[in-house]
């Protein structure tokens, strides 16, 4: 493969030690070219289209949660980007939906190359992977109310109904997300638009 039908990556990565080995690995094969390494993500955006990316590896640990839950709409980024999240610590399994695919730290130079020839096959998005049974709108209005920190008590007395409706409006939340953590269900919330930061903080 010529290094014009090479892919372009892109890596944000705070760790010199294996931004270089990364780099190193992926000179290996004639696929990739990692057209540049950065270790924040400031212009992230404007840094993909300046390089022409195809591929992003970025690590999760340089975002915040809030950036995390929606890297793709938050950044801006493309659809037609790949996303892969480079981890070396424990993620909730939630936010690493938010990626196309994943690397660890200890993948080897034929893995990472195997995980990443499959990304270019598949045309799926982090988008298309978010695929739940939608919330009725009696329960998304219970999702939000239970994401802005009220009770089962409290959110009763809101809606004018009975607290075990609450509780039952909440098991089918969990049921038809698959989260059953506030946190992400806090994630769910703003990847779906049922919520705005600002009503979180």
């Amino acid at each position: 493969m010529s290094n014009k039908m090479k892919k372009r990556v892109l890596l944000v990565e705070p760790s010199p030690i294996v931004s270089e080995g990364l780099s190193m690995l992926l000179k290996k094969n004639n696929v990739f070219d990692l057209t540049a390494c950065y270790t924040d993500v400031s212009q992230l955006n404007e840094r993909c289209i300046m390089h022409r990316a195809d591929i992003l590896i970025i690590n999760p640990t340089l975002m915040s949660y809030q950036n995390r839950a929606s890297i793709r709409s938050f950044f801006n980024l493309s659809p037609n980007l790949q996303i892969v999240a480079l981890i070396y610590s424990f993620f909730d399994d939630f936010l690493l939906q938010q990626f196309d695919s994943i690397l660890t730290i200890n993948d080897d130079s034929t893995k990472i190359e195997k995980k990443l020839q499959t990304l270019i096959t598949n045309n799926s998005t982090s988008e298309q992977k978010i695929k739940n049974e939608d919330l009725t709108e009696r329960e998304t209005e219970i999702l939000v109310a239970m994401i802005k920190g009220l009770t089962n008590k409290e959110i009763a007395e809101k809606f004018f109904i009975s607290i075990h409706t609450v509780i039952s409006h909440r098991k089918n939340i969990v049921r038809k997300t698959g989260i059953k953590s506030l946190s992400g269900l806090t994630v769910f919330a703003l990847i779906n638009h049922l919520v705005l930061y600002e009503d979180i903080e």
